[in-house]
């Protein structure tokens, strides 16, 4: 009896030190997790940009056709259709100090949800989604043409070059970017 009485006993500590493993280990993914975000890279010209992940809906091919909308902002190219919902397409090169983008077989429309609003932003190639070490970003070190650097979440440099992490909050609430208002 006694003998199965420390059995039991030795039983139980080693399904402690089991929960115990358990609960740590889960400890160190979330921690991990924490440590690092995914982020779609794409280029315009001969930049590479990324935004974060979790504003991305989606990524699709250029219509054949853009509607043009009279007396918008440069940056807004057009809009389309996607599945009954309208949307506006958005050139981050105009807004970021880079030639407008050139519209050929490679671009596609990253479909993005941020601040409130949905765009398609203009990418002429994109490259992925790439898992980022928040060790690994550093504070940006030029601007981002008219658009201050606290629009940027910084940069990533790799060894295939430099990758600027937009900030589409701040960038979508950023007076240039605010297409309600009248355009001379």
């Amino acid at each position: 009896m006694v003998e199965k009485k420390q059995d039991i006993d030795e039983i139980r500590r080693v399904l402690e030190d089991m929960r115990q493993e358990y609960w740590e280990s889960l400890e160190e993914v979330e921690g991990a997790a924490e440590e690092s975000r995914e982020f779609l890279i794409f280029r315009l010209g001969k930049e590479r940009f990324g935004i974060a992940a979790e504003a991305v809906r989606e990524v699709v091919r250029m219509p054949a056709r853009l509607v043009p909308v009279p007396r918008v902002a440069a940056h807004i190219r057009g809009v389309f259709n996607l599945r009954g919902q309208i949307l506006a397409v958005t050139d981050l090169g105009c807004l970021l100090g880079l030639s407008a983008s050139a519209i050929g077989s490679t671009v596609r429309l990253v479909v993005v949800e941020a601040a409130g609003l949905n765009t398609a932003l203009l990418a002429e190639k994109v490259e992925g989604l790439r898992r980022i070490a928040s060790a690994d970003i550093e504070p940006l070190t030029a601007g981002l043409g008219d658009f201050p650097r606290e629009d940027a979440e910084g940069q990533v440099v790799e060894t295939s070059g430099l990758v600027v992490l937009l900030n589409l909050e701040r960038i979508f609430t950023h007076p240039d970017f605010v297409v309600n208002e009248k355009i001379d």
